[in-house]
């Protein structure tokens, strides 16, 4: 008996930690779906269904994070309170970086103001854009404003912003050899990607495109959901190449 009781004291505290966390996410409008629901403590993983709820495994003193592309991460530290209720919780869609603009506060029209910075306008523009502003040119040719022409193309063509390029096999080799979140552990044990595999997922990775910015720190969960929703389909293909191979 005493055996017994022992073995109880041994178990209950196992039965205690293993508990179920259940919960709702809204967002500004209503309930949100395929939201990200990441225990950070056990790096285990779900999403929210089509009405916004979500059950992971959690224990006391667990970080749950809460993430999307178009939502500020928001975390919950999980208490015994926790178990024993549906939990809410709101998320804040993201906001771009381009200011706001308050009508309520515009600055009072200033004439002189406006003049100045319009005819610093014009003498930018006729410095960068010459042939604008220039007399038509001789039935003979000018061959100075054509140049100056094709300058102001490949000047403006160079000044474009270059857009981040997209993630290649070489970046998700690099990430996964040299970072202490993104392990082999994490592709084989929560991805479920198996280690003769792992060149090919990463092959199919490449082919997504995702763009570079996401191996940013600050950008972390969103990549780790990329990658978790293309182990997904990556496996889907696998099996039907082995079915494949097996009926031939």
């Amino acid at each position: 008996m005493n055996n017994i009781t022992y073995l109880l004291f041994l178990i209950l505290p196992i039965t205690i930690s293993a508990q179920h966390v259940n919960g709702r996410v809204y967002n500004e409008k209503s309930t949100a779906k395929s939201i990200g629901v990441f225990n950070l403590t056990t790096r285990q993983y779900t999403y929210t269904n089509e009405d916004g709820d979500f059950t992971i495994k959690a224990a006391v003193n667990d970080t749950l994070l809460f993430s999307s592309e178009f939502y500020k991460p928001q975390q919950l530290i999980v208490q015994n309170k926790h178990y024993n209720m549906t939990n809410v919780i709101e998320l804040t869609t993201q906001v771009n970086t381009l200011g706001t603009v308050s009508l309520s506060h515009t600055a009072k029209f200033n004439a002189n103001k406006y003049q100045a910075n319009l005819g610093e306008q014009i003498a930018n523009d006729i410095k960068n854009r010459p042939y604008l502003y220039s007399p038509p040119p001789n039935p003979q040719g000018d061959l100075t404003l054509l140049v100056d022409l094709i300058r102001s193309l490949f000047k403006s063509k160079k000044e474009k912003e270059t857009p981040p390029k997209p993630m290649t096999y070489k970046n998700f080799y690099a990430l996964f050899n040299t970072n202490g979140f993104f392990s082999e552990d994490l592709l084989i044990k929560d991805l479920n990607i198996e280690r003769k595999h792992i060149p090919l997922f990463f092959d199919y990775c490449d082919a997504k495109q995702l763009k570079s910015d996401l191996l940013l720190p600050e950008n972390k969960m969103i990549l780790l959901d990329s990658l978790i929703k293309f182990s997904r389909t990556f496996k889907t293909h696998i099996a039907e190449v082995d079915s494949t191979l097996i009926k031939n």
